[in-house]
């Protein structure tokens, strides 16, 4: 997506420059999608899936055998729009967004861009994580040296969800463009690190909150997606912040 219409993108989105060198502030990262558009993204998600999971022993008792694949089709349906508007997000971002980006039926994207921009993803997700998966696969147990793979695969994969975001291509996977762009942004890159892990362990604590005090799901699903914005708008401000260090020339 990140080479189709970038130019729209930009005047769509009503980005706001900030050419501050310093980490991302602490308040400006908490209230990213707390405007208009973000929270209305987040409400009306949040609702769709919470209806599918409702629904779903509805859809069974009045279409039996084909109420699943029907509940499944939906939630990948508003699955597949989550991960283009945490793309579209990023990408606002990388040029200076401070809030959750607009988005406009001009920009929505076709099913050949959506379909493209989840397999970047997911060979971004593969490229770090597959040692560690190979290792179970083949030993069969969890032990240190899988936890180590593990960690390693978690060190590349923010880089590496990065120029899965910005590039369109090929070029996205590049294990020599990952290295070299964590290298020459090392102490940047490690606090980039350690705010996204602040954001993994509030996602494990609403996890936990689910199961002691059983929280409800349409709640626990906006806390998700107003975390994951945040995350987005954590690596597109690391590129804004860092792009003439990285040299990618996007």
């Amino acid at each position: 997506m990140a080479n189709a219409g970038t130019g729209d993108i930009s005047s769509a989105t009503g980005v706001q420059e900030d050419v501050g060198e310093g980490p991302a502030r602490f308040t400006d990262v908490l209230v990213y999608p707390a405007n208009a558009d973000g929270l209305v993204q987040i409400v009306v998600l949040a609702l769709g899936l919470a209806v599918f999971h409702a629904l779903g022993p509805v859809f069974g008792r009045l279409l039996g055998p084909y109420s699943g694949v029907l509940v499944l089709i939906g939630q990948a349906i508003i699955v597949g729009y989550i991960i283009f508007y945490a793309h579209y997000c990023a990408y606002d971002s990388s040029r200076g967004g401070r809030r959750a980006a607009t988005i406009s039926l001009a920009h929505t994207p076709d099913l050949d861009d959506l379909v493209w921009q989840i397999l970047l993803l997911i060979g971004g997700l593969a490229i770090c994580l597959w040692p560690a998966a190979l290792y179970r696969g083949v030993a069969g147990r969890a032990d240190v040296w899988f936890w180590t793979l593990a960690a390693a695969g978690a060190f590349f994969l923010p880089m590496s969800l990065l120029t899965a975001t910005l590039f369109q291509g090929i070029d996205a996977l590049n294990p020599v463009l990952i290295a070299r762009s964590i290298f020459v942004t090392f102490p940047a890159y490690l606090v980039l690190l350690g705010e996204l892990g602040l954001l993994a362990a509030a996602f494990l604590a609403i996890r936990w909150g689910m199961g002691q005090i059983r929280l409800p799901h349409m709640l626990a699903t906006a806390a998700y997606l107003y975390l994951l914005l945040m995350g987005s708008h954590l690596l597109g401000r690391f590129y804004w912040r860092r792009k003439e260090q990285l040299g990618w020339g996007l």
